[in-house]
């Protein structure tokens, strides 16, 4: 059996790392460019690091393709899998929670969770959630301009398939950001969560716990108004 390669890769912040991570698993894998061609099927384990959590979080990997961009450049296409083993990623998350102690502005620690969404609208634009906690979520919105029916005090609800079952929760715009900022600040809205039942609560922590994930592909379904 051939040896996984081993790659270690290092992040600023707890919260940069498990935003990359939920990012790449969620849209099935990363890109790497090499100047070294390797076979598909060629097996890679990721150790990610960040300071202030003594062990990596492990990530597997495999060689889907791998395509030539020019003489001698290469660029791998990886499928990334969710961590088998929960050390380092229990560490990290641990992590998050305890600094977020500091933070006087957050009810709730934050965790980074990148997740595509749609709604039943042929012409909404595509939304993205940023982050989310136990008292609400952030959602990028991937257009110029907020939809006009989305404004502080609209309902909202979130419907995810997760590992464990189906999660719905239910929330209020609580403040908007109506117009894009800069190539890199969309227009964002911020929702509350409130009075979830005993159930629902029990699965949205498993979700911040990154002890159930999105089955694949990372896709929710939101919905504002009544």
């Amino acid at each position: 059996m051939t040896t996984p390669v081993r790659l270690k890769v290092a992040y600023k912040t707890p919260e940069s790392l498990l935003g990359e991570l939920t990012k790449s698993v969620g849209r099935g894998g990363v890109r790497i460019e090499t100047k070294k061609s390797v076979p598909v099927g060629t097996k890679f384990i990721f150790e990610l690091r960040s300071p202030g959590v003594r062990d990596p979080v492990e990530v597997s990997g495999t060689v889907l393709s791998v395509t030539e961009t020019a003489p001698g450049s290469f660029v791998l296409h990886i499928k990334y899998e969710p961590p088998r083993v929960r050390l380092g990623l229990d560490a990290v998350i641990r992590r998050i929670f305890e600094t977020s102690q500091f933070d006087k502005n957050r009810k709730a620690p934050r965790i980074p969770l990148h997740v595509r969404a749609t709604e039943n609208n042929p012409d909404a634009p595509t939304y993205r959630l940023r982050d989310i906690s136990a008292g609400g979520v952030g959602i990028d919105v991937e257009a110029d301009t907020l939809p006009r029916h989305i404004r502080v005090g609209t309902a909202f609800q979130i419907q995810m398939k997760l590992t464990t079952g189906m999660l719905t929760v239910p929330g209020q715009v609580v403040w908007a950001v109506s117009s894009r900022q800069s190539d890199t600040m969309p227009p964002r809205v911020g929702v509350a969560f409130a009075g979830l039942p005993p159930a629902v609560a029990e699965m949205l922590n498993d979700l911040l716990t990154l002890k159930a994930l999105p089955t694949p592909p990372w896709i929710a379904r939101v919905s504002f108004g009544s």
